[in-house]
């Protein structure tokens, strides 16, 4: 299955990264964080504390312990950039019919979906799993059925210097 969002309307074809992990530094446990500055050294960050690390410099076990602390998300790339998907959608509406649509699918979906912002204009969804993937997902979902102005999961993108290779 290829994976893909929306960006203006389009669908934007994306290639999962088998080979790196996106790591929410801030969600990592305090013991482990000694452990794991190695598999940091280099590695691509954000300010917010996300970085990228290659999965095999962290290790089966520690990748184990991370996934139960949140503190992992999936890494994919699009034109030599590396995007992180974050467990956050936020649709916009053109009127009260798109709204009606989308608390519509929200209501048939298997997963479940928390409104962290709400106004006439927009909604903030994050996943109750709090799954990046899930998110991506549902984002796709929301835009495929009910067709609002735009439906799309919040991505940290990490771009190369030019001349740099990823």
């Amino acid at each position: 299955m290829n994976t893909y969002y929306y960006a203006g309307g389009a669908k934007v074809e994306i290639e999962q990264d088998d080979e790196h992990i996106g790591v929410d530094r801030k969600a990592v446990p305090a013991e482990l964080l000694g452990r794991l500055s190695a598999a940091f050294e280099g590695a691509p960050q954000q300010p917010g504390g996300m970085a990228i690390a290659p999965k095999a410099a962290i290790g089966q076990r520690n990748m184990a312990l991370l996934k139960k602390a949140g503190a992992l998300h999936p890494v994919f790339r699009r034109h030599g950039a590396m995007l992180v998907p974050l467990p956050e959608i936020r649709v916009e509406f053109d009127g009260k019919a798109q709204r009606k649509s989308v608390d519509k699918v929200l209501a048939q979906a298997d997963q479940r979906m928390l409104v962290t912002e709400a106004s006439d204009e927009r909604m903030v969804l994050a996943p109750a799993s709090g799954s990046a993937t899930d998110a991506l997902q549902m984002a796709n979902d929301i835009y495929e059925r009910a067709h609002p102005a735009a439906a799309a999961v919040r991505f940290l993108q990490f771009v190369p210097r030019p001349g740099s290779k990823r």
